[in-house]
């Protein structure tokens, strides 16, 4: 799944209770993807192609480490429990829930991040990633690809563009703010441009082929 979705996904599940938590849900849902954004960036910025980061550089031990570690089951999950553990203690001592509270913060972020884990161990296949390193390299390899055609990439696509499109409506309902609003604004245009695109590709390709065919 991209990365965007998993942001919405946090700032939905996670801003529910309390709204300014959707913060934490959104950094939750980046913080896996964040040692790529950094590799890629350092590449590009060496004048490496996005051809041989991806084609070379990505599979190499190290990038694959850094995968393992940003979608690691044991540190999301940990972190999830201890915050949520301290979370309870909290509300049964008759403590305040708010945006200042540490352990929420720290409970919408990594509980973020492990349901971006989550789901990208379900749908990666020839990418997976290693989430219970250190104590394992193995790797669940899903029969489903979020982005490959020969493994459902193409049909997970549609559903992405359709989940992501109802949550950033919900979001759009949840929040009044103008800038919140605006940045939901583009990534609904983006939810709905992105089929729009592949469908009329499709629908010119059908044209041309009839047009040399005739």
């Amino acid at each position: 799944m991209n990365t965007q979705t998993h942001m919405i996904m946090g700032a939905v599940i996670f801003g529910k209770p309390l709204p300014r938590l959707a913060w934490f849900g959104v950094a939750g849902g980046i913080l896996p993807d964040l040692p790529m954004f950094i590799i890629v960036a350092g590449l590009r910025a060496q004048g490496v192609s996005l051809e041989k980061i991806f084609g070379e550089y990505y599979w190499q031990p190290w990038w694959q480490i850094a995968n393992a570690i940003g979608h690691n089951f044991w540190l999301w999950s940990l972190l999830a429990v201890i915050s949520g553990i301290s979370l309870l203690r909290r509300k049964s001592a008759s403590q305040t829930y708010n945006s200042g509270n540490v352990p929420a913060m720290i409970f919408a972020l990594s509980g973020s991040a492990f349901i971006h884990s989550m789901i990208d161990f379900a749908c990666h296949r020839d990418d997976a990633h290693m989430q219970f390193w250190p104590l394992s390299d193995w790797r669940f390899r899903s029969p489903i690809s979020y982005w490959d055609p020969a493994h459902y990439g193409t049909y997970f696509s549609f559903f992405e563009a359709g989940l992501g499109l109802l949550m950033a409506l919900v979001l759009f309902h949840r929040y009044k703010t103008v800038g919140i609003r605006m940045i939901l604004a583009i990534a609904i245009f983006a939810y709905v441009a992105v089929p729009a695109f592949y469908f009329c590709s499709i629908s010119n390709h059908d044209h041309a082929s009839q047009s040399q065919q005739g």
